[in-house]
């Protein structure tokens, strides 16, 4: 084997599987017990057994080692199809509050993404286009089954909810209840097809 076929050293940040999983299920855990404001990188650490300069290679602060403990309850689960646009529409937007405010302060998983800069409103960016798709789908669903008119743009309606999810759990720092979620799905245009 000459020197330019030699497997070359991996450099960067190594991260052992179990270490790593240690740290995201500590993360998890202590935002579940003590709140996001009161969980510190020394508190991870400690219950991850790992030493605090690991989760600084790894991660550069608290919000990226939260965000990544909990971007895989932040996608949208599966979506029902009830046979009712309206019922499926509220379960939906529901959902979506319920995780903008996963970790209770309602500002939290917004907060933590913003926090980290480019990178964070990039995975928030994300994290919005996954719910996206879903919604659009169960309008589409409802245009479909004649329960909505045919020129219904369900791509601005989504962004509404969205919008209006974002501003109330971020700018207003108060969770939506499920009255003002009702609302904003029966301001919807049925044609009084509905199932």
């Amino acid at each position: 084997m000459d020197e330019s076929t030699a497997p070359r050293p991996r450099r960067g940040r190594y991260r052992d599987p179990q270490a790593h999983a240690a740290v995201l299920r500590a993360a998890r855990e202590l935002v579940a017990e003590l709140g996001y404001h009161k969980v510190t990188m020394e508190r991870i650490a400690a219950r991850a057994g790992v030493a605090k300069m690991t989760l600084y290679r790894w991660w550069p602060n608290k919000a990226a080692v939260i965000t990544e403990a909990v971007t895989d309850q932040l996608a949208p689960g599966p979506q029902p199809d009830t046979g009712s646009v309206r019922e499926d529409a509220r379960a939906h937007v529901t959902d979506l509050v319920r995780t903008l405010t996963l970790l209770g302060d309602p500002s939290i998983v917004a907060g933590a993404l913003v926090e980290r800069g480019e990178a964070g409103r990039a995975e928030l960016r994300d994290l919005l286009k996954a719910w996206s798709e879903p919604g659009a789908a169960l309008l589409r669903r409802g245009i479909e089954r004649g329960e909505l008119p045919d020129g219904l743009d369900a791509g601005a309606v989504i962004d509404s909810w969205l919008g209006y999810a974002l501003y109330r759990v971020v700018f207003l720092q108060s969770a939506p209840t499920e009255a003002d979620l009702a609302g904003l799905v029966d301001a919807l245009p049925y044609t009084g097809r509905e199932a």
